[in-house]
């Protein structure tokens, strides 16, 4: 484990302890995230060294490395995501020009650079996990570059997207680094994220299963990521929420919470989240924000 003695944003000294949480995934263990005082980042610490951070994803509990569909909650995560995937190809058409390059960082399985492919877009493939990359070559047919370093010097894209991953990089400010060298101008960076501030992650606080910790290493609310963004010449373009994590998120976050999955329940905490953030917050239990240059 390695502790942080300074804000890994803004690089204050200054923080306090914003809860304790458990990964209920692999480890058991309880881990503290904790709060910056001067910009609010919200970040597990102490965490994981990175070299050792893949033992906290050995799980086949761990869904998008995985491709399980055993269980409930596992089995609805399949069904949805029909659904979601024409969302977020619709999402994305207004960025299909030039070249029509797409680069999707942490691509999982593949069904996003799948689909994409089947909507005429040229696709580009990254994912640590070496079984689930060897998976989404399968699918796509083509070779998923195992790190940044990997990826050629050219093309540029028009897209890059990261879909619930930024809150696992450790090296964050090389990967902006990297989006800056290589989106197009006028091209655009899409970050699909947890929202700390959303209802339900006030709700279930301490058992928000979107916290799963140690593997989320920042727990990310629209103005630390858009604070993030600003520091390496981003601005936000768009912003859209992803209704369907609220579900899924109040499933499993009932049944860490109570040992149920609380079906009924569940459904009304996620329909008032979403209701809150669309009529009064935008905070969404997750959120995507689309950025472009400054």
């Amino acid at each position: 484990m390695e502790t942080l003695q300074n804000c890994p944003a803004c690089g204050s000294s200054e923080m306090t302890t914003h809860l304790q949480a458990k990964d209920y995934t692999v480890s058991k263990n309880t881990f503290n995230i904790v709060r910056c005082a001067a910009c609010d980042l919200l970040f597990t610490n102490p965490r994981p060294e990175a070299e050792q951070a893949s033992y906290f994803y050995q799980s086949e509990n761990y869904i998008s490395h995985s491709n399980t569909q055993k269980g409930f909650i596992n089995k609805l995560y399949h069904a949805v995501r029909k659904i979601t995937l024409k969302q977020k190809t619709n999402l994305i058409q207004g960025e299909q020009k030039g070249t029509k390059n797409l680069l999707d960082i942490g691509c999982g399985n593949g069904h996003f650079l799948h689909a994409c492919q089947q909507d005429g877009w040229n696709t580009f493939g990254m994912e640590l996990d070496p079984e689930t990359a060897a998976r989404a070559a399968a699918l796509t047919g083509q070779s998923i570059f195992p790190n940044l370093q990997a990826i050629p010097e050219e093309p540029q894209f028009e897209l890059i997207s990261l879909w619930h991953v930024l809150e696992h990089v450790y090296e964050i400010d090389a990967y902006f680094e990297f989006f800056k060298k290589r989106i197009n101008p006028g091209g655009k960076l899409l970050l699909a994220l947890p929202n700390s501030k959303s209802f339900d992650a006030d709700y279930f606080k301490e058992f928000w299963a979107a916290y799963d910790v140690p593997r989320h290493i920042y727990h990310f609310n629209p103005e630390t990521i858009q604070s993030i963004a600003k520091k390496h010449g981003f601005k936000l373009a768009k912003q859209h929420g992803q209704i369907f994590d609220s579900f899924y998120i109040a499933l499993l976050s009932h049944e860490y919470k109570t040992g149920s999955k609380k079906l009924i329940t569940s459904f009304f905490v996620g329909l008032w989240s979403n209701l809150m953030a669309y009529f009064k917050t935008g905070n969404y239990s997750s959120n995507i924000y689309i950025f472009e240059h400054a």
